[in-house]
């Protein structure tokens, strides 16, 4: 499919085939709040088979117009058309090109690039722990905000590595990090047993919501976690049965779920670096502890089968061995013949063969 979409486009783009669909637009540098045309390099994707690809690429003249012409129209083919500027990539919004319509005009917005300092914060932050058996489940959502007027790209810690925007301090021990969108899923990585990521941060808010697991046979536990940015509101719902036994520092609220205890920063910001910390009560047992009594029951009952056995089989083999030696009379005869004999030999009176010979 993206091989014929790609040649499709590609005759239509070099005029074997008719194509009347034109995309075109300016593109605008709003740092410093100034709406500037900027002169930069505008790339023009199309999707297939579940992804926007290259195909084209041009670049916007000094008043920051730029235009793609001959474009195949038809209601399955989408394009998208984005602009580069400082080594990022600003995408605009999605076209469809229809006998209807057949023209289509966009506007691109790009930003300067910024290494440092971060201005990153987290306007919205709110944690939901769900115990399992055997297992603590965290779903975390922030709603990270730039309030600068720059993108923020971030400075490589040591030389040869990419550049680190944000550093995610989830605790060591997780099993697994998955993002509700793929974007961000493909995009982080762990390092030094941190999930960080290099996504280019530009002005404006966006929200990050993932969910890991945390792996644990105790009946209690205490989950911590350091914040990765000033935070202005925090939000921590704990999942419980028992809400008594559940500490937090922050303040509790009302919850209107029941079998849930929320709690909530009181309205001042968090800087980066404090500690979040809740101590759960008593978690759900998992079902291999069980398995392990049940087991050991089991080895129990076997050792006590096994000795009754034994206990059973001396008692009736006793009378056996008393009914063997009545069995066979003549055994002890010729055992006191032997015994005479012998003390014949040895010059004792034989006082048998003497009262015979009477």
């Amino acid at each position: 499919m993206l091989t014929g979409l790609l040649l499709l486009t590609s005759s239509a783009l070099t005029g074997q085939l008719p194509g009347d669909g034109t995309i075109s637009g300016t593109v605008i540098n709003r740092t410093n709040g100034k709406d500037c045309p900027c002169r930069t390099a505008v790339v023009l994707r199309v999707h297939a088979e579940g992804q926007f690809v290259p195909f084209l690429e041009t670049t916007s003249d000094d008043q920051g117009k730029f235009r793609f012409e001959r474009l195949p129209l038809g209601n399955t083919i989408r394009y998208l058309v984005g602009a580069n500027h400082d080594e990022v990539h600003y995408p605009g919004p999605r076209v469809t090109l229809t006998e209807a319509k057949r023209d289509a005009a966009v506007e691109l917005t790009v930003y300067d690039a910024a290494a440092q300092p971060n201005p990153l914060v987290i306007r919205q932050y709110e944690i939901t722990l769900a115990p399992e058996p055997g297992a603590l489940r965290v779903t975390e959502s922030m709603v990270v905000d730039n309030p600068s007027s720059t993108s923020f790209v971030g400075k490589a810690e040591r030389e040869g590595e990419a550049p680190v925007t944000l550093r995610l301090s989830i605790p060591a021990d997780f099993e697994r990090a998955t993002f509700q969108e793929e974007f961000y899923g493909r995009r982080f990585h762990v390092a030094d047993d941190k999930v960080v990521t290099s996504i280019p941060w530009p002005p404006g808010r966006r929200e990050l919501k993932f969910t890991y697991v945390m792996r644990s046979a105790q009946t209690h536990r205490l989950w911590q976690r350091p914040l990765d940015l000033p935070c202005s509101e925090v939000r921590v719902r704990v999942r419980t049965e028992t809400p008594d036994e559940t500490v937090c520092a922050l303040p509790s609220v009302s919850s209107p779920d029941a079998g849930e205890i929320v709690f909530q920063s009181s309205g001042q910001p968090l800087p980066a670096g404090h500690v979040l910390q809740v101590e759960l009560g008593r978690l759900p047992v998992p079902w291999t502890a069980y398995g392990r009594w049940l087991a050991a029951g089991m080895l129990l009952c076997l050792v006590t089968g096994a000795s009754l056995v034994l206990v059973k089989r001396r008692r009736t083999h006793g009378p056996d061995r008393r009914a063997a030696t009545t069995a066979f009379p003549a055994v002890r005869p010729k055992c006191k013949r032997r015994a005479r004999r012998a003390s014949v030999a040895q010059g004792a009176p034989d006082l048998g063969n003497a009262a015979q010979r009477r």
